[in-house]
């Protein structure tokens, strides 16, 4: 009995972690689908409310040189429709304190896709701001959306503040597609880029998140800062990065 025992003690030690990660990635799964929901939802109702065919291109006009340095000339309005479309609120700038705002999430670590790397707002740029400044939603999750790089973005923690805060988990960030005013992957099919790649690239000072989100990264092995910024194009289409046989959530290292 007790050799049995024994036995059965070891396939559980061996199994048990197995389990739990399969359980916590399912979690994540639910909970992604759901914000994912909010936020599609939240986007028709402005276009909606708005009266705009073009909601995505209207909000992203910007008429001026790029770097200017002036203001998307739509954009306090979009973000009025956006955030009286999410929270039933209206926010009158992107980043005015409210009892939900969360300012840059100073207390907390973001890791990448892998874990290898803690994230910063300087990794990511632009498409960082909707991650790092954000709003607590009642549910619990983080939502905001950010007008810049032409683009109008949406950043979602699909948890909050809770665990495991890592690109591709349960952070992603997304576009509204400039075509169909749809919920889109933030950018184009991911790329790895060896070593040598990323050393060849060139970038001026102050513009090291050119590096790190150079190919769009989500994978196993990359060392970028930014790497799980690409993560939502596989999440949308429910696509592991290195397995096809596995959906998108059963593959997350």
């Amino acid at each position: 009995m007790l050799i049995t025992l024994g036995i059965i003690g070891v396939v559980a030690a061996m199994t048990m972690p197995s389990l739990i990660h399969k359980f916590q990635n399912k979690a994540l799964e639910t909970q992604y689908k759901k914000s994912i929901s909010v936020v599609s939802q939240a986007i028709l109702k402005a276009k909606a409310d708005s009266g705009i065919d073009n909601f995505a291109q209207y909000c992203a006009y910007y008429p001026y040189d790029v770097g200017s340095g002036m203001p998307y000339d739509h954009a306090d309005e979009c973000y009025e429709i956006l955030f009286k479309s999410l929270i039933n609120k209206r926010i009158n700038a992107p980043w005015k304190v409210t009892d939900n705002f969360i300012d840059r999430r100073n207390n907390e670590t973001i890791r990448t896709y892998n874990n290898k790397q803690v994230v910063t707002v300087n990794d990511l740029a632009g498409i960082g701001d909707p991650i790092f400044n954000t709003y607590a939603m009642p549910d619990g999750s983080y939502i905001n959306f950010s007008i810049i790089e032409l683009k109008v973005y949406v950043g979602i923690d699909t948890n909050g503040s809770k665990k495991p805060n890592k690109l591709g988990h349960d952070i992603f960030v997304f576009k509204i597609n400039s075509k169909n005013d749809a919920l889109a992957a933030a950018t184009n099919k991911p790329e790895i880029l060896s070593d040598e790649e990323l050393d060849n690239i060139e970038y001026d000072e102050g513009k090291e998140h050119v590096k790190e989100r150079a190919g769009n990264p989500c994978n196993l092995t990359s060392s970028q800062k930014a790497n799980g910024i690409g993560c939502s194009y596989y999440a949308l289409k429910n696509e592991c990065p290195y397995d096809s046989t596995k959906t998108y959530f059963e593959c997350l290292p």
